[in-house]
């Protein structure tokens, strides 16, 4: 999971609610529910949709050698390298490496628990102040890689459309409803954050949208009105705007290699475990999987993702078996390996933090760099 996956600020890991009205109650049964139904997405929903067991998929994945692991976990690590340069590009002055310790250690915090985003993003602030980095800069930060990484991933399923219809591949009126919906819905949304970065009068609007919103939401829930909200939200967009620009190739170009190795990964586990599908027909179930892992009732959308990847490459004629043993297999790299490596990620930051500070950390609000001590 990458940083896109962990979109809220840290004020929302950390939210001003006094103690005395915090319910514990209700964030375990939260917990609880949220387990139960990834429980339930891989023990009944997984196997339904797929038509195979999961001893069967484990008989598969026993097959895989020693050599063929290393081999895309190497991919893996590339595909991180890859997103790293991304972070890097959204915070002048971060160097690569700590892009991929960060991306690393918030991912796999987010990955041990349900809704686990908001902790993520906490530790990853925490750590981006242990480097001398100001608010207003993680801040953007935070916005900038977070409205990136949801545009991305809710473009893909266009792409796998289009991957489809280039090949001529025969798509059934289901299937071809789920994917043509979930294309639509990335088409309009894509389109929205688009054009709100870009013109200044649907910006406008926005504005209006913004402060009626948070006035009603205040009013139902006794909390104080924030005259500013716009107003800060409007210096938040103009500070991203200049970042995307002066950043644009670092940022289009790193995000598009990262969401190619993904794609890539996918393809080499299904074809390590015997998946004859084409790269058209696996570009689909990575597309929609992808887009999937946006859906917030699991950990990075796990369950969620695998499903809908396994019911797509099924559909498109892949072995049933082999394609959830394939999907299983993508998502140990993408969800389960990120948790050790996680760790192992945040004993590097412990080891490099000092070496890694800056020299003049951005603390006034606009100021989106910093220099590096070397």
């Amino acid at each position: 999971m990458s940083l896109l996956s962990q979109t809220r600020t840290k004020e929302a890991a950390t939210s001003p609610v006094p103690a005395k009205t915090r319910r514990p109650w209700r964030s375990a049964a939260k917990v609880a529910a949220s387990l139960g139904l990834l429980a339930a997405l891989f023990t009944l929903a997984l196997p339904a949709v797929s038509g195979a067991s999961l001893q069967s998929a484990l008989a598969v994945l026993a097959r895989l050698s020693l050599t063929e692991v290393l081999g895309l976990t190497a991919l893996w690590v590339l595909g991180l390298v890859a997103y790293a340069v991304v972070l890097a590009a959204a915070l002048p002055g971060l160097r690569v490496a700590q892009g991929f310790v960060l991306n690393l250690v918030g991912s796999g915090v987010s990955n041990l628990a349900p809704l686990g985003g908001a902790v993520g993003v906490g530790v990853t602030w925490t750590m981006l102040r242990q480097y001398g980095f100001g608010h207003p800069s993680i801040l953007l930060f935070t916005l900038v890689t977070g409205v990136w990484n949801v545009v991305a991933r809710l473009a893909l399923p266009l792409f796998g459309i289009a991957a489809l219809v280039l090949v001529g591949a025969p798509v059934s009126r289901s299937l071809l409803v789920t994917t043509g919906t979930s294309a639509a819905l990335g088409v309009l949304v894509v389109g929205l954050v688009v054009t709100a970065f870009t013109s200044e009068a649907f910006w406008s609007k926005v504005r209006v949208v913004v402060a009626w919103s948070h006035g009603r939401f205040a009013r139902l829930t006794g909390r104080t009105v924030d005259p500013d909200v716009a107003d800060d939200l409007t210096a938040r967009r103009t500070e991203a705007v200049h970042l995307l620009r002066a950043e644009r190739l670092p940022l289009v170009g790193g995000m598009l290699a990262y969401l190619l190795l993904q794609g890539v990964l996918m393809w080499a586990c299904l074809a390590a475990v015997g998946s004859h599908l084409g790269w058209a027909e696996v570009a689909a179930g990575y597309a929609l999987g992808r887009m999937l892992t946006l859906v917030a009732l699991t950990p990075g959308g796990t369950g969620f993702a695998e499903t809908g990847a396994a019911a797509v490459l099924i559909a498109l004629g892949g072995d049933p078996a082999v394609t959830l043993a394939g999907v299983l297999l993508f998502s140990f790299f993408t969800f389960v390996c990120e948790i050790p490596g996680g760790a192992l990620a945040y004993g590097w930051h412990l080891l490099a933090r000092k070496r890694w500070q800056v020299s003049s950390p951005a603390d006034e609000p606009g100021d989106l760099g910093v220099r590096t001590s070397g």
